[in-house]
């Protein structure tokens, strides 16, 4: 038997390259015309505009803004695609929505957090550390949603495939989170003052991105419909807050060198302790190598095309 092809899409549920070529076109609009209508809000709401540049942070407030409208434009220029490739409408609404709220919660949040980051007239480059928070934060529904990834083949629309495109965001979104929340506590990291280099990079990227992977990994478990990928996310979320938990370690025993060291010197040091230990982990099978283990963080196969 012939396998059959639906309209914009081949025998294995992979989309075709004029396929691939509508959705980036219809995720590049939407990306344009997001930025126009964000430019024009800001720009013709002097209280809004007002508002953001009293709390000194402009550019982060306009992220927002600009992903908020994103999201439903990349929604609206995929709905034709979306028909002609006889695709879920209503799921993939539905995805949406729930991206929309989570960005806007985030919003909510990162007004409570922004006293963590340095201001925009901070010395160097640190300036931008709050932005890029933003965007590794909610990088990951906007992504899913302007590459048309949340409207799912009619075939592959049963509720296991729509679980593993939620599990996909998910074990993303928290992986991401951990990474940010595990550099904004090493910046912030005072005991001693000196030795926030080690808990800073690569370190605290390190633990807080493992971290993260062990909580995306365990919600992961939870929600995927195959046994098998709930016993494999099961095990990978424990290795990785193993991991994470040795690495924290590590890198607090090395900051505490900045009682006694100028911060040059834990840098020395504290940047190339992460790998040491990864090294040393590899070559002890004992209880080192079981708590320390490099692990790659797999998602669900076709979860995010």
């Amino acid at each position: 038997m012939t396998p059959t092809v639906r309209a914009g899409g081949a025998a294995d549920g992979k989309p075709t390259r004029r396929a691939k070529a509508a959705r980036i076109m219809a995720g590049a609009a939407a990306g344009g015309v997001s930025l126009f209508l964000a430019l024009l809000l800001t720009s013709s709401s002097p209280e809004l505009a007002e508002r953001f540049g009293a709390e000194d942070r402009t550019s982060e407030a306009f992220i927002f803004v600009w992903a908020l409208i994103a999201l439903p434009a990349a929604g609206l220029l995929h709905t034709p695609l979306v028909l002609v490739r006889r695709q879920r409408i209503g799921a993939g609404w539905t995805l949406i929505a729930g991206y929309w709220l989570y960005v806007a919660l985030t919003a909510a949040l990162a007004g409570q957090v922004q006293g963590f980051f340095p201001a925009h007239d901070a010395p160097g480059k640190n300036g931008g550390l709050f932005g890029a928070a933003i965007l590794l934060v909610i990088g990951t529904p906007l992504f899913a949603v302007c590459s048309g990834a949340v409207f799912r083949e009619e075939r592959d629309a049963t509720i296991p495939r729509l679980r593993e495109h939620i599990t996909a965001v998910t074990i993303l979104c928290c992986t991401l989170t951990g990474l940010v929340a595990g550099l904004t506590c090493g910046y912030n990291f005072a005991l001693p003052r000196n030795g926030f280099p080690a808990m800073f990079l690569p370190g605290g990227a390190l633990w807080g991105l493992l971290a993260g992977a062990a909580l995306g990994m365990r919600a992961g478990a939870l929600l995927t419909s195959s046994a098998n990928s709930r016993r494999r996310m099961a095990d990978d979320a424990k290795s990785f807050a193993r991991t994470s938990t040795a690495m924290l370690g590590c890198c607090l025993c090395v900051s505490q060198l900045g009682w006694v060291l100028p911060t040059w010197a834990v840098v020395a040091v504290g940047v190339p302790a992460p790998f040491v230990l990864f090294v040393v982990a590899a070559r002890d099978e004992g209880r080192l190598g079981r708590w320390v283990q490099l692990r790659q963080i797999e998602l669900p196969r076709g979860a995010l095309y």
